[in-house]
């Protein structure tokens, strides 16, 4: 899995994951997130466009990703994958726990309305 990642804010980064999000991308999906949390990113967008294919580690990888957000009172969000990927999502009610947007200006105005939120003490 190809990532590269750009910064939207002060508190939002977009991940941009191309190729298989699968098992053997575990390590660098859980140092990616680390590091956007330890630089103080709150909202990390992840564009999956380009990812033909997800499993169900991925899956799980996921969910816990937008868990720990929650608890710094930040959010994880997905852009509109595409084909198998979205068939997956959808048949697995992911955007019950991670938000799914079409494009990155959706993401943005969802994410940069909470920006403004101060963080719990």
């Amino acid at each position: 899995m190809v990532v590269s990642e750009r910064s939207l804010s002060e508190h939002t980064l977009v991940e941009t994951f191309v190729g298989r999000f699968d098992q053997h991308a575990r390590q660098d999906f859980k140092w990616r997130i680390d590091h956007a949390i330890n630089q103080g990113y709150r909202f990390v967008v992840l564009n999956m466009v380009a990812v033909s294919f997800i499993d169900s580690s991925a899956l799980g990888w996921l969910v816990l990703a937008q868990r720990r957000f929650q608890r710094i009172g930040g959010k994880l969000g997905i852009i509109a994958p595409m084909g198998f990927v979205r068939d997956i999502l959808e048949l697995t009610e992911i955007h019950e726990w991670i938000p799914i947007f079409q494009n990155e200006d959706e993401a943005w105005k969802d994410f940069s309305s909470l920006e403004a939120i101060p963080l719990s003490e």
